[in-house]
Protein backbone atom coordinates (compact mmCIF):
# COMPACT_ATOMS: atom_id res chain seq x y z
CA UNK A 1 0.00 0.00 0.00
CA UNK A 2 2.85 2.54 1.51
CA UNK A 3 4.90 1.39 -2.31
CA UNK A 4 1.76 2.36 -4.26
CA UNK A 5 1.40 5.75 -2.54
CA UNK A 6 4.93 6.24 -3.44
CA UNK A 7 4.79 5.37 -7.14
CA UNK A 8 1.63 7.79 -6.99
CA UNK A 9 3.76 10.63 -5.90
CA UNK A 10 6.74 9.96 -8.23
CA UNK A 11 4.19 9.71 -10.87
CA UNK A 12 2.41 13.28 -10.19
CA UNK A 13 5.98 14.54 -9.92
CA UNK A 14 7.01 12.99 -13.49
CA UNK A 15 3.77 14.23 -15.21
CA UNK A 16 4.45 17.65 -13.56
CA UNK A 17 7.70 17.54 -15.10
CA UNK A 18 5.89 17.10 -18.12
CA UNK A 19 3.49 20.18 -17.66
CA UNK A 20 6.12 22.62 -17.49
CA UNK A 21 7.37 24.63 -19.87
CA UNK A 22 10.93 25.60 -21.24
CA UNK A 23 12.88 27.93 -18.77
CA UNK A 24 13.22 31.48 -21.05
CA UNK A 25 14.29 35.19 -19.72
CA UNK A 26 12.76 37.17 -17.12
CA UNK A 27 9.50 38.45 -17.46
CA UNK A 28 9.65 42.43 -17.25
CA UNK A 29 6.08 44.30 -16.39
CA UNK A 30 6.52 47.73 -17.49
CA UNK A 31 5.56 49.74 -15.66
CA UNK A 32 4.85 47.68 -12.58
CA UNK A 33 1.10 48.20 -11.12
CA UNK A 34 0.40 51.58 -13.12
CA UNK A 35 1.18 49.17 -16.16
CA UNK A 36 1.34 51.27 -19.83
CA UNK A 37 -0.52 54.60 -19.59
CA UNK A 38 -0.17 57.96 -19.46
CA UNK A 39 2.21 58.42 -16.65
CA UNK A 40 1.99 61.27 -14.18
CA UNK A 41 5.31 62.52 -15.05
CA UNK A 42 7.50 61.90 -18.25
CA UNK A 43 10.22 60.31 -16.62
CA UNK A 44 8.45 57.80 -15.51
CA UNK A 45 8.88 54.57 -17.46
CA UNK A 46 12.37 55.93 -17.98
CA UNK A 47 12.90 55.63 -13.97
CA UNK A 48 11.17 52.59 -14.37
CA UNK A 49 13.80 51.46 -16.48
CA UNK A 50 16.82 52.43 -15.05
CA UNK A 51 17.63 49.98 -12.13
CA UNK A 52 16.76 47.03 -14.57
CA UNK A 53 18.92 44.76 -16.83
CA UNK A 54 17.18 43.21 -20.12
CA UNK A 55 18.94 40.48 -21.92
CA UNK A 56 17.90 38.50 -24.83
CA UNK A 57 15.12 35.76 -24.02
CA UNK A 58 13.32 38.31 -21.70
CA UNK A 59 9.84 39.65 -22.00
CA UNK A 60 8.08 43.01 -21.68
CA UNK A 61 4.58 42.55 -20.98
CA UNK A 62 2.60 45.76 -21.45
CA UNK A 63 -0.29 45.93 -19.48
CA UNK A 64 -3.55 47.80 -21.17
CA UNK A 65 -6.85 47.70 -22.88
CA UNK A 66 -7.10 47.14 -26.41
CA UNK A 67 -8.33 50.80 -27.54
CA UNK A 68 -7.17 52.63 -24.88
CA UNK A 69 -3.23 52.49 -26.03
CA UNK A 70 -1.08 50.39 -28.17
CA UNK A 71 2.79 49.60 -28.42
CA UNK A 72 4.15 50.49 -31.14
CA UNK A 73 8.25 50.29 -31.87
CA UNK A 74 10.32 52.99 -33.35
CA UNK A 75 13.28 54.36 -34.22
CA UNK A 76 15.40 56.72 -32.05
CA UNK A 77 14.55 59.52 -33.99
CA UNK A 78 10.76 58.77 -33.99
CA UNK A 79 10.86 57.97 -30.26
CA UNK A 80 12.55 61.26 -29.80
CA UNK A 81 9.97 63.41 -31.86
CA UNK A 82 7.07 61.15 -30.90
CA UNK A 83 6.36 60.23 -34.31
CA UNK A 84 6.00 57.01 -36.28
CA UNK A 85 8.09 57.29 -39.61
CA UNK A 86 9.79 54.38 -39.34
CA UNK A 87 7.73 51.75 -36.82
CA UNK A 88 9.88 48.69 -35.85
CA UNK A 89 6.35 46.63 -35.05
CA UNK A 90 3.03 47.32 -33.72
CA UNK A 91 0.97 46.17 -31.63
CA UNK A 92 -3.23 46.91 -30.47
CA UNK A 93 -4.15 44.22 -28.69
CA UNK A 94 -3.45 44.72 -24.79
CA UNK A 95 -2.02 42.85 -22.92
CA UNK A 96 1.38 42.61 -25.49
CA UNK A 97 3.97 40.66 -24.87
CA UNK A 98 7.25 41.13 -26.43
CA UNK A 99 10.10 38.94 -26.58
CA UNK A 100 13.70 40.35 -26.44
CA UNK A 101 15.34 38.80 -29.54
CA UNK A 102 17.75 41.09 -30.38
CA UNK A 103 20.59 42.59 -28.11
CA UNK A 104 20.68 47.01 -28.38
CA UNK A 105 18.74 49.64 -27.85
CA UNK A 106 15.05 49.24 -28.31
CA UNK A 107 12.55 52.42 -28.30
CA UNK A 108 8.51 51.79 -27.62
CA UNK A 109 6.20 54.89 -27.97
CA UNK A 110 2.16 55.05 -27.30
CA UNK A 111 0.92 56.12 -30.72
CA UNK A 112 -2.42 57.40 -29.82
CA UNK A 113 -3.19 60.92 -29.70
CA UNK A 114 -0.51 62.56 -27.63
CA UNK A 115 -0.12 59.81 -25.13
CA UNK A 116 4.07 60.02 -25.96
CA UNK A 117 4.82 63.53 -25.70
CA UNK A 118 2.69 63.17 -22.33
CA UNK A 119 5.36 60.15 -21.07
CA UNK A 120 3.81 57.20 -22.34
CA UNK A 121 7.30 55.92 -23.83
CA UNK A 122 10.44 53.97 -22.99
CA UNK A 123 13.34 53.38 -24.12
CA UNK A 124 15.82 49.98 -23.32
CA UNK A 125 19.54 48.69 -23.73
CA UNK A 126 19.11 44.77 -23.87
CA UNK A 127 22.18 43.00 -24.01
CA UNK A 128 23.29 39.72 -24.94
CA UNK A 129 21.62 36.25 -22.91
CA UNK A 130 24.34 34.67 -20.99
CA UNK A 131 23.04 31.38 -22.05
CA UNK A 132 22.96 30.25 -25.98
CA UNK A 133 19.40 29.78 -26.52
CA UNK A 134 19.29 26.69 -28.95
CA UNK A 135 16.77 27.09 -31.59
CA UNK A 136 13.08 26.12 -31.13
CA UNK A 137 13.50 22.92 -32.66
CA UNK A 138 16.42 21.14 -31.31
CA UNK A 139 15.47 22.60 -27.69
CA UNK A 140 12.12 21.01 -28.00
CA UNK A 141 13.44 17.88 -29.23
CA UNK A 142 15.68 17.54 -26.18
CA UNK A 143 12.84 18.72 -23.73
CA UNK A 144 10.63 16.08 -24.77
CA UNK A 145 13.31 13.49 -25.07
CA UNK A 146 14.43 14.37 -21.45
CA UNK A 147 10.86 13.94 -19.96
CA UNK A 148 10.48 11.07 -21.57
CA UNK A 149 13.11 9.64 -20.41
CA UNK A 150 12.53 10.65 -16.71
CA UNK A 151 8.87 8.80 -17.23
CA UNK A 152 10.25 5.95 -18.79
CA UNK A 153 12.49 5.41 -16.10
CA UNK A 154 10.66 6.38 -13.32
CA UNK A 155 8.09 3.62 -14.22
CA UNK A 156 10.85 0.42 -14.73
CA UNK A 157 12.11 1.51 -11.09
CA UNK A 158 9.01 1.21 -9.27
CA UNK A 159 6.86 -1.26 -10.80
CA UNK A 160 6.02 -4.43 -9.39
CA UNK A 161 7.83 -7.50 -10.86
Amino acid sequence: MAKSHVLLLFLYAAMGGLMIGEVGGMNHIVGKSLGWTIPQNASFYQDWAAPRTFAVGDKLVFLYSSGMHNVIEVSKADYDACTQKNTISVHFSGPTVLKLAKPGDHYFICGLRQHCLRGQKLSIKVAQGQVPVESGADSAKSLFSFRLVSVLLIFVLFMPI
